[in-house]
């Protein structure tokens, strides 16, 4: 081989070194965007709440979607044939409401789990009561206990990979929860200033999969950087998940010890907006969907939603998705989520 073509081979090898690094630790993507067209209703310095609405509801009812608050809310719009809200519209819901959490600043790193009850709760009033919840992950829990304090205001409870059983199953969170001690937390939350910080809780996930997270992804990086659509896909989520979002310190703190460690819910020791939240009280058209490869939030604990409250009218769906795949995957929106929307709509069915 001659000293030109070894340098030619050295000098393409160095061009995709710098690629790689500008696809991956140089990179500094765009803040997520939403993709159905929308109208802020509600600014709040904690909170948005989007409004997709493409008419007055009809005898559907209206729908709000309440996204977790970790990570950006633009992942129930996440994209075309990824987006739950979208997804709605098409299956005849007219009056689409989506919370959009706000990161957190010193203004409202006090906020406890009732303001965000509270922040729900002005979701549903704006769309018109009752309406059908949809709570996604930490936004299923947060809306299972607003449909229990205020059963009156909810139509229909749809939880997606939302862990109403803290403790079920064998989840890797559930074990991380449970093993590390409290003072750690508080040690993470001072260190935020009073605020839990995005990327601390991005790192926690990727040391939830090591392997995956560390190697893994960075090794399909190298493999397909001459792939630009497989890239742009991939930035698109990576932005998504790698945008910094805080969380109120107080409200991550009581979540770990009350809900996590404690597991409270389900015991009916949870207490929120002055009262214990029990579950027994929601009685309204309730929809399970459980990922079967979810890591974060395992089937047991949505399923055991079913176990506590006095609904008769109960579907389940177990979809081949990881985590945030269970709702706004491009097979889940696409094979799943129109049968459940159309069960909702008809404020109830066969399940």
């Amino acid at each position: 081989m001659s000293a030109t073509s070894t340098g030619g081979l050295w000098g393409e090898l160095a061009a995709r070194q710098r690629r790689f690094a500008e696809a991956t630790w140089l990179r500094r993507g765009p803040e997520p965007a939403w993709t159905t067209p929308n109208r802020v209703l509600v600014e709040h310095p904690a909170y948005r709440l989007r409004d997709f609405s493409v008419g007055p509801a009809d005898r559907r009812g209206a729908l709000v979607v309440v996204p977790p608050e970790v990570n950006h809310s633009a992942i129930c719009d996440f994209g075309p044939g990824q987006s739950l809200v979208a997804a709605a519209l098409a299956a005849g819901f007219r009056r689409v409401l989506a919370v959009e959490w706000r990161s957190a600043t010193p203004e409202t790193a006090g906020r406890d789990v009732d303001d965000s009850l509270r922040t729900i709760l002005e979701a549903v009033e704006r769309a018109g009561a009752p309406a059908h919840l949809v709570g996604l992950c930490q936004g299923g829990w947060e809306a299972a206990m607003l449909a229990a304090l205020r059963p009156g205001a909810v139509r229909s409870l749809t939880l997606a990979a939302a862990p109403i059983d803290f403790h079920a199953g064998l989840g890797l969170v559930q074990g991380l929860a449970r093993s590390m001690p409290m003072a750690a937390y508080h040690g993470l939350v001072a260190l935020g200033g009073g605020v839990m910080r995005g990327e601390l809780i991005s790192q926690g996930f990727d040391n939830l999969l090591p392997f995956e997270r560390h190697f893994l992804k960075y090794l399909g990086i190298w493999n397909h950087l001459d792939e630009e659509g497989w890239l742009d896909r991939f930035h698109q989520m990576n932005d998504w998940y790698r945008a910094p979002k805080d969380l109120p310190g107080r409200m991550y703190l009581r979540a770990v010890r009350e809900l996590f460690k404690e597991n409270r819910l389900v015991q009916g020791r949870f207490t929120a907006l002055g009262e214990a939240v029990d579950l027994g009280r929601i009685a309204c058209p309730l929809a399970l969907v459980a990922g079967t490869r979810d890591h974060i939030t395992p089937p047991p604990q949505v399923w055991a939603a079913a176990e506590h409250v006095s609904s008769t009218r109960v579907l389940r769906r177990e979809l081949d998705a990881g985590h945030v795949g269970t709702f706004m995957g491009r097979q889940a929106i696409a094979a799943h989520w129109p049968g459940i929307f159309s069960w909702l709509g008809q404020d109830g069915g066969e399940g």
